[in-house]
């Protein structure tokens, strides 16, 4: 070949690879399209589901229509199908395609993909409103949807709630219901009833700490501005069964996303995430599983796992100041703010839960409120210092200890497992723990049964608690 001069086929050659690797990327943006469009009509195509009886608890005398049983029994989770134009979320769903087009570099290819979804789109449409349906279970969906609002409607003295564990739905006397959460708040140690309500002053507290920070340069304007609030709207709290427990007991839930606090709290709770190192946390049940699988058991030892009692509502304040005192060397590197206004700014949002309850306001005024964003994170640091102090405590070796946010598991000596339990216990007369010691082997933990093999490692199976719902 002559110097300088490029022989046609490496040319045919580039422009063939070239347009092999453009082809690859606009399969894979029709790919990833028609998969958010599969998402999108799901509802529309799934199959009739039948009745799950393990995921629904009527816990009146009234008799519930099949058909109205049938539809609770799919849970919060389950999504409807669409019955009108106004329901669609058309542009969250066109906004989702053009971030996916986006990805593209090549003009053509996203002007292709505009037009293919555009068609998409129309043609959805045009069925919505002649009312021509995907499936030939939309119609079960409506009727079924219908049935229940009118069954609702017409038995006020029952309310659905969904359970605290196991994805479950639960029905129960109205009555009972209020008289359960109103026996919760008359636990003049948590909550203290409030003439007023108080989301005034609280935002007015809320926007001077922000306006505080700004001036300070701490913040800038931008994110000065979505801290502050000025739309707040008092929590309503609400309680979920524990469908597990005779009696069913409840557990207080407050949706704070409405709170004056509650941009702020997130705030402050990204710090502290982002500061925290832990030795015992294991992240989900699969990196448990990992570790669990790669340990062997000491002579002597059997698996046990210790568990919070109302993790969030008995962390004393002091604890939580102590905790973020003694891990303020970590936290510093996160944030520009010095201790004493962070502890400021913390006390605030820890302060600021309050809720209604049938016309009444209450203020949280022990632990943390199952539902502000702060309330995790802070559990994490009070249990990460809870755990230091009590295996420094015992002399009995504790060979592995894991956490996942309230459930410990430990390997002990059989002979010593009240002794660890009571020294555990002791560390906080609020923070108390229940043991679980295994039986025949074999240790329920997270979303798995731990089995100890005769050589003394753990071999694990999945696990489905008996108040799971499927």
């Amino acid at each position: 070949m002559v110097p300088g001069e490029i022989s046609s086929q490496f040319i045919e050659r580039q422009v063939a690879f070239r347009r092999r690797n453009e082809a690859q990327s606009e399969r894979k943006i029709e790919d990833k399209v028609q998969a958010l469009f599969n998402a999108f009509n799901q509802n529309n195509n799934r199959e009739e589901p039948t009745l799950n009886e393990k995921a629904i608890l009527n816990a009146t005398t009234t008799e519930i229509p099949a058909e109205v049983e049938h539809l609770l029994s799919l849970g919060s989770k389950f999504s409807l199908p669409y019955h009108n134009l106004s329901e669609v979320p058309m542009y969250h769903l066109i906004a989702d395609v053009e971030s996916i087009i986006k990805t593209s570099n090549d003009v053509a290819v996203q002007e292709r993909t505009r037009c293919a979804v555009a068609n998409q789109i129309q043609n959805y449409l045009h069925r919505m409103k002649v009312g021509i349906s995907n499936a030939p279970t939309t119609k079960f969906y409506c009727n079924a949807e219908k049935r229940t609002r009118v069954f609702l409607n017409a038995h006020p003295e029952i309310i659905v709630v969904n359970s605290d564990k196991g994805n479950r739905t639960v029905i129960m006397e109205r009555e009972d219901y209020k008289n359960k959460m109103n026996v919760l708040l008359q636990d003049s140690k948590t909550y203290r009833r409030v003439k007023r309500d108080l989301t005034c002053k609280f935002q007015n507290q809320n926007n001077s700490i922000v306006k505080r920070l700004q001036d300070l340069h701490l913040l800038d304007p931008y994110l000065a501005s979505k801290l502050k609030t000025y739309k707040a709207v008092c929590p309503k709290i609400y309680g979920q069964p524990k469908a597990h427990k005779p009696g069913l007991p409840l557990r207080p839930v407050v949706p704070c996303m409405t709170a004056p606090a509650y941009e702020l709290s997130k705030f402050v709770s990204k710090i502290l995430q982002s500061s925290m190192t832990s030795k015992y946390n294991v992240r989900d049940s699969f990196s448990f599983c990992e570790y669990v699988n790669s340990i062997e058991l000491p002579e002597g030892c059997i698996l046990v796992s210790f568990d919070v009692v109302a993790l969030f509502t008995s962390i004393p304040k002091s604890l939580v100041r102590q905790s973020i005192f003694r891990h303020w060397d970590e936290i510093t590197h996160n944030t520009s703010i010095c201790l004493d206004l962070f502890w400021e700014i913390m006390e605030f949002c820890i302060d600021a839960s309050y809720f209604v309850f049938e016309g009444e306001f209450y203020q949280q005024i022990f632990g943390t409120a199952m539902g502000n964003p702060l309330s995790p994170i802070i559990a994490e640091y009070v249990m990460e210092d809870l755990l230091d102090n009590a295996t420094t405590a015992t002399n009995v070796e504790i060979t592995h200890l894991k956490k996942y946010v309230d459930d410990l598991f430990l390997v002990l000596p059989s002979d010593k497992i009240q002794e660890v339990l009571g020294i555990f216990n002791q560390q906080n007369t609020h923070i108390q723990f229940t043991v679980e010691i295994e039986e025949n082997n074999r240790l329920p933990f997270l979303d798995m049964l731990l089995i100890r093999q005769e050589d003394r490692t753990i071999k694990t199976e999945w696990y489905k608690k008996p108040i799971a719902s499927a």
